[in-house]
């Protein structure tokens, strides 16, 4: 989706804001209503643990996943890809000749629109990065031995920790460091497991579209299970 415009959620006649749910006529839009709305419609798996000790921590993380992971992982997988525009080949620009040569133009058009829109300069990068160690070192803590982030069975904190993991994908000094191998595997076993596509990790094989030729090779040993799917 147009990040600029968000017409796509617009049309479904929300005021902008992602993700936005549709069931029937009706239209819902953000996380946490999304989940509220989900619990009592359709409460059978529950999103959330009953227990009220869990339950706190489970929405505790929401908030933290969607106040700085989310934020932040898009913030500095942006401004990767505005080093390596092809990156966006297929998403903001044009994959298809003969539309694709206006890329470079459309790029130099786009970067100062979208740096302003999500803050992405050198302080709050800066900023980001530490926020995201520091939040990978807390999820890999919580999942030493365990499945999920929260009591024995899929929660919203898992759902979120992990849609929100994705960009990091994109992210070299991220998926690379060997100290957060243990939450990427687990959010792509994740993915795996409810058949959601997901960004092919840059761990192994050829690098994804725009990545710099000449970089170290892989830090992180191949998965047992196999490669991930590619999105």
């Amino acid at each position: 989706m147009n990040p600029l415009t968000r017409r796509a959620a617009r049309r479904l006649g929300a005021p902008g804001r992602v993700p936005v749910l549709t069931d029937g006529d009706r239209v819902v839009d953000g996380s946490d209503a999304i989940a509220a709305y989900l619990d009592e419609a359709y409460p059978d798996p529950p999103l959330l643990p009953a227990e009220p000790q869990q339950r706190a921590e489970a929405l505790a993380l929401v908030q933290r996943c969607d106040l700085e992971l989310g934020p932040d992982a898009r913030r500095v997988a942006y401004d990767l890809a505005f080093a390596h525009p092809a990156l966006f080949e297929g998403t903001l620009t044009f994959r298809r000749a003969p539309w694709r040569w206006l890329n470079p133009l459309l790029v130099r058009i786009l970067e100062p629109r979208l740096r302003r829109l999500f803050k992405i300069y050198p302080d709050e990068l800066q900023a980001s990065r530490r926020r995201l160690r520091s939040l990978l070192a807390d999820l890999q803590e919580l999942l030493d031995g365990r499945s999920f982030l929260v009591g024995d069975r899929l929660t919203l904190a898992d759902i979120t920790a992990a849609s929100l993991l994705d960009p990091l994908e994109l992210v070299p000094e991220f998926v690379r460091d060997c100290r957060y191998a243990p939450v990427f595997d687990w959010k792509r076993r994740l993915a795996r497991a409810h058949d959601r596509r997901q960004r092919s990790p840059w761990i192994e094989g050829p690098p994804p579209l725009g990545y710099p030729l000449g970089q170290e090779s892989a830090q992180l040993p191949h998965e047992a299970s196999g490669k991930s799917h590619v999105r």
